[in-house]
């Protein structure tokens, strides 16, 4: 029973790790798309694609390893071979692999195929869109982030070698390179259009963002003053010449006044020789030390604090933005990003009905 088991959990790897590409009359042109065609080649690569990762056949692949069926199937292959080698038994067992695979994969295949069709004439058009809005994915830039996937399980490897192992894994399930290229072209190219499209209508508040949260009167009533802050700190060298102090007082009394916002820091500060900024990001009152905390409490976005005397020598904050937070800015930043996401993608899909409907799409027998 043990030596039967280690046959089995031997034979499930083995599936897992090993794949056969679907063959097909490569030629035939299926779908035209603008003019696009889309071939039974086209389609079998991106099955063979969704089969890499499919849940589905892992749950299929399990499913006949565990039944009875298989093990009777099994024995009977065995004793009908009669191995009189381990090394016969490893070449049966291989055998024996591929057939369940290819059992499970065959099952798999009509359906996904009508899942690979449809994306792939939608991402025809989602190319086309964007070429006409001038919008091109250079190959710099698809292989960065096809670098990006290929180092998520090995970020040792340098970009060059880990995109070569990662085309020789989709090799290895019948899925060609240039396949996988144009699919992350398709998407990054998608993207931008969409962000592009609909960026100024997917806006969301502070209370929005709360509101999915959650949160309730009592933690909104508890709410923090946040502020996103730069310090401007005017150097002195001695603090005992007076001259040099009352100098960089009148230099902090200019800035002051030509402060207008945070987006011009570099030209605000560039004709003081001894003035330097530091963009401290996003700070909540009781992170800040005394006095400055209650100086800058009662201030508003767009101000700048009178300058405060340190052994540096002169200290300025401006504050580029004030808000009420009742959640720590990581998770409203999560947040925000996946409402976001979420509101891209609906609008993104009713865009790709829309585009359908107006399209030339062929469908050939």
């Amino acid at each position: 029973m043990r030596k039967l088991n280690f046959l089995f959990s031997f034979l499930f790897t083995l599936c897992i790790l090993s794949s056969h590409s679907f063959a097909g009359n490569a030629h035939k042109i299926r779908v035209l798309v603008e003019d696009s065609p889309i071939t039974d080649f086209h389609i079998n690569q991106r099955v063979n694609l969704h089969l890499m990762s499919s849940p589905e056949l892992t749950k299929r692949l399990r499913a006949k390893l565990k039944s009875k069926s298989t093990q009777t199937r099994w024995r009977a292959y065995i004793q009908e071979a009669r191995p009189t080698s381990k090394e016969e038994v490893v070449k049966l067992q291989k055998r024996f692999v591929k057939r369940l695979q290819n059992e499970a994969r065959r099952g798999l295949a009509s359906g996904l195929k009508k899942k690979a069709l449809e994306e792939l004439i939608n991402e025809r058009l989602q190319i086309s869109v964007a070429k006409r809005q001038n919008i091109i994915i250079s190959d710099t830039v698809l292989d960065g982030q096809i670098t990006r996937i290929a180092q998520r399980n090995n970020k040792k490897d340098k970009p060059a070698v880990a995109r070569k192992k990662f085309y020789a894994t989709l090799a290895a399930r019948g899925v060609g390179s240039s396949t996988f290229r144009e699919r992350i072209r398709a998407s990054l190219a998608w993207q931008q259009l969409v962000r592009r499209k609909f960026g100024r209508d997917v806006s969301f508040s502070d209370r929005d963002v709360e509101r999915k949260l959650g949160l309730n009167d009592e933690q909104l009533q508890n709410r923090k003053t946040q502020l996103r802050l730069v310090q401007i700190t005017l150097a002195i060298a001695s603090q005992k010449d007076q001259s040099q102090v009352v100098k960089q007082y009148v230099e902090a009394d200019a800035i002051r006044k030509r402060f207008s916002g945070c987006s011009n820091m570099k030209s605000l500060v560039a004709p003081y020789k001894n003035a330097t900024f530091v963009n401290m990001g996003r700070k909540t009152l009781d992170q800040l030390p005394s006095p400055i905390n209650i100086i800058l409490g009662d201030m508003k976005a767009g101000q700048i604090t009178p300058p405060q005397p340190t052994p540096k020598g002169l200290e300025m904050y401006a504050v580029c933005e004030r808000k009420l937070v009742a959640i720590d800015d990581t998770k409203r930043r999560k947040t925000l990003g996946e409402m976001r996401q979420k509101a891209f993608q609906l609008r993104a899909k009713r865009y790709m009905s829309d585009l359908r409907q107006d399209a030339h799409i062929e469908y050939r027998d």
